[in-house]
């Protein structure tokens, strides 16, 4: 084998271990500063999800050499507002441009031609379970603590509604809106007396429909 043959089998064995071992900024990612809806990235086992437009955008993802290769990026097919839908443009575009990757101190930041995304890490609640709920186009007045507007929330679609006292962690729901979603129901370490003792956490928004 010549001299050069055997350098670039070398140079490449040594690319490959180096994507290898490129850390992967695996977990739940939330963007940072005045994003409305925020815009939310979760990134576990090769496999990614992005919302905070209209639609859920996913497919296969990997970081190598400090760049972020996504294959095969599709979407929901939810009809939404302009604002929205353009917000999904540009999560499409910034994604499939092959942005390069920064990880530091819980920070995230994708930066593409134009454009780049800041991004907080979130907490992991893989471990807590999850729950599916179905949430009403519109509140009910409910009292807690003073006189508030409540959730209404089901289990199934036969089930009679419940006031949920209380938000859904990372959910902003728009008024018209009905929404089912899959939830986190994660435990609250030693809650005041009066206050739940579980907190929901919002997973995924699996639909969305106008009433």
């Amino acid at each position: 084998m010549s001299l050069s043959r055997y350098s670039a089998l070398i140079s490449a064995a040594l690319l490959a271990a180096c994507a290898a071992t490129t850390p992967q900024p695996d977990g739940r990612w939330k963007s940072a500063g005045d994003n409305e809806p925020p815009i939310e990235l979760e990134l576990k086992n090769g496999r990614l999800s992005v919302s905070g437009g209209c639609n859920r955008l996913f497919g296969t993802a990997r970081v190598e050499n400090g760049v972020l290769i996504v294959d095969q990026l599709a979407s929901t097919m939810m009809a939404c507002d302009a604002v929205s839908m353009a917000r999904d443009r540009d999560l499409s575009l910034l994604l499939n441009s092959r942005p390069t990757v920064r990880q530091q101190d819980g920070h995230l930041l994708l930066a593409g031609p134009g454009k780049q995304l800041e991004l907080r890490q979130q907490e992991d609640l893989s471990a807590a379970p999850t729950r599916l709920v179905y949430v009403a186009a519109e509140r009910k007045p409910c009292s807690g603590v003073a006189p508030m507007q409540c959730l209404q929330v089901r289990d199934s679609k036969d089930a009679p509604w419940q006031l949920h006292y209380g938000e859904i962690e990372g959910f902003k729901p728009e008024p018209g809106i009905a929404y089912r979603l899959r939830i986190r129901e994660v435990k609250v370490a030693k809650p005041p007396a009066d206050a739940p003792s579980v907190r929901w956490v919002l997973d995924q928004v699996l639909e969305q429909k106008l009433e």
